[in-house]
């Protein structure tokens, strides 16, 4: 029986399916979370009882997570983290290709100047909160 050309169908469908099911995963766990939060807040509106500004408070602020404030030392960390990725991914290629830098090193540069606008921006934002 020959599984060579299983082996590309699989690879496929596990480079494609792999992150499909992580998201759907998450998306599951959030709103099954979401779900139980709804049913305790109605069995308690159903029972009388009230419900406490702070408590409404946390529910409302726990869902902003989603919605979170960019700063500039967000920026500059986010940018500090792809310049780290696109660092990680050269010496990878230099190693890996005997000490000669590849095609891996082009695509590292990718993260590598995202990183470097992102840190940019963080700074000029920074700058630009001190003076306010």
């Amino acid at each position: 029986m020959d599984l060579h050309g299983l082996e590309g169908v699989l690879g496929i469908v596990m480079v494609f399916g792999m992150p499909v099911f992580i998201v759907g995963i998450v998306m599951y766990f959030r709103a099954r979370d979401r779900a139980e939060v709804q049913k305790t807040i109605r069995m308690a509106i159903e029972k009388g009882q009230p419900l406490p500004p702070e408590y409404l408070d946390s529910l409302q602020k726990s869902g902003a997570a989603v919605n979170k404030v960019k700063t500039p030392v967000n920026d500059i960390r986010s940018g500090l983290i792809l310049m780290a990725v696109a660092l990680g991914l050269v010496v990878l290629d230099f190693v890996k290709n005997d000490y000669v830098f590849e095609t891996l090193s082009g695509v590292a540069a990718i993260p590598g100047f995202i990183g470097v606008a992102l840190l940019i921006m963080g700074i000029v934002g920074l700058n630009n909160q001190k003076k306010s």
